[in-house]
């Protein structure tokens, strides 16, 4: 799919349960539920399919010969926030002072908050977005921990965006709002779709025969000083589904990429914490089949004075938990 400057936060695409035939230059559906909307859903959905065809042609995203295009895309029903923020995260040189908004669509929470073209986000409820670095890809390591830090959070709860409007530093206020979106099947062109109910799999190396689980669900014990923490990659792809809080892999060895969510007020240091290089750091697990390891970010307590270099916290498996795959 084309990938233009910037990237839009919009917390999961429009989904539905479909099947498009691009040989004889028709789109046909496969299964709408049997309801009163579906004429209207469907036609809808034929419109925005064709106008989503008709810019990528044009831009040239489909090559010389769009007819020769095969692609397969399949997400489950998810939760989604619109965010409708977009930024410049091509590369990590750019967001090093934080994400440049380039725009915000309407009727979005981007909108809403206020966000205006040319602001900087630096950081998201409390969490600094400034010099994080790359992604696999390239880019802004700072859009994935945007987009990670929103979907963690239930409807109606606080968000708070730290923006810089010229020589002004912003906080922007609304309550998350999402919607439900029902599972997506497309193929184009030659493509076989695969099965919506299908989970997510991420490609490791050394696996074990079978699958297993990694999730951020934040259950861990506050005595042992664990706290909440997001999964930004998993062995470099983002995982998914985007509101989920445990991902399907396969059984074998896994490098993660973690961003602590530890609250600024447990810190002992007033303020000042708010302040801390917050970097996520990586993580090296290793899961058995029908297995889940629990995620958490741990605070060092003895040493909660280096904000600076990241020192006052680690990512750790805290527990495992034998659970059959389905």
């Amino acid at each position: 799919m084309l990938q233009k400057l910037g990237l839009i936060m919009a917390m999961g695409a429009s989904s539905f349960a479909f099947a498009a035939d691009t040989g004889a230059g028709a789109t046909t559906l496969a299964t709408v539920n049997a309801t009163a909307t579906a004429p209207i859903v469907a036609q809808r959905l034929r419109e925005e399919m064709h106008q989503m065809l008709m810019r990528l042609a044009t831009s040239g995203a489909l090559g010389a010969h769009p007819e020769q295009v095969a692609l397969a895309l399949d997400e489950p029903a998810q939760r989604a926030i619109n965010l409708g923020l977009l930024v410049d995260a091509t590369n990590a040189n750019n967001a090093r002072a934080g994400l440049r908004v380039l725009g915000a669509t309407p009727g979005s929470t981007a909108e809403q908050l206020g966000v205006h073209p040319g602001d900087v986000v630096v950081a998201v409820n409390g969490q600094s977005l400034r010099d994080l670095g790359a992604d696999d890809n390239g880019r802004a390591l700072a859009a994935t921990v945007l987009k990670s830090s929103i979907e963690s959070l239930p409807d109606g709860a606080p968000l708070q965006l730290d923006v810089q409007r010229g020589s002004e530093r912003l906080a922007l206020n609304a309550p998350v709002q999402s919607v439900q979106l029902p599972a997506l099947r497309l193929g184009l062109g030659s493509a076989a779709t695969a099965s919506a109910d299908q989970p997510l799999t991420v490609a490791t190396t050394n696996n074990e025969q079978g699958c297993a689980r990694i999730s951020k669900l934040d259950l861990a014990p506050r005595q042992k000083q664990l706290y909440g923490a997001t999964i930004l990659l998993v062995d470099g792809v983002t995982p998914g589904p985007h509101n989920a809080s445990t991902y399907r892999v396969e059984a074998g060895t896994h490098q993660l990429l973690v961003a602590e969510r530890i609250p600024t007020r447990i810190m002992g240091l007033g303020e000042i914490a708010s302040l801390r290089n917050s970097k996520p750091k990586s993580l090296t697990v290793t899961i058995a089949p029908n297995t889940t390891v629990m995620i958490a970010a741990h605070f060092n307590e003895d040493r909660a004075s280096r904000l600076s270099d990241g020192g006052y916290w680690d990512p750790v498996a805290w527990k495992e938990i034998p659970e059959a795959c389905p």
